[in-house]
């Protein structure tokens, strides 16, 4: 159940990156540069995200919600990265590794 919750999330953020880039841009602090940027949105932020949370939830299967999982703790491990060799310690950043880990670990629940 809390693994579906984390697949649910997942394709809903993927939903919004697709019909309301502008909206998925702001939501990661990201301005996309013209048509193109607007094309990376829709594909990155929506279809990828929507196409492994709805997967996640089509399948209910364990290695579906671990490769989930793993996208999310490689996320928040990205974002830790970013936080110690970029210097980056906005609280909008700590809150992003919450976040992307709280995810994580919703998935790792179905594995």
């Amino acid at each position: 159940m809390l693994a579906s919750l984390g697949a649910v999330i997942t394709a809903a953020l993927g939903l919004m990156g697709l019909l309301r880039p502008s909206a998925a841009a702001a939501f990661t602090s990201m301005e996309p540069k013209g048509r193109l940027g607007v094309s990376e949105i829709r594909a990155t932020y929506g279809g990828l995200f929507l196409a492994m949370g709805a997967y996640a939830l089509w399948a209910q299967s364990p290695i579906a919600f671990a490769v989930l999982a793993a996208a999310w703790g490689g996320a928040a491990l990205g974002r830790l990265v970013s936080v110690v060799a970029d210097a980056s310690r906005a609280p909008q950043n700590f809150g992003g590794i919450a976040f992307e880990a709280g995810i994580a670990l919703l998935c790792w629940t179905g594995t």
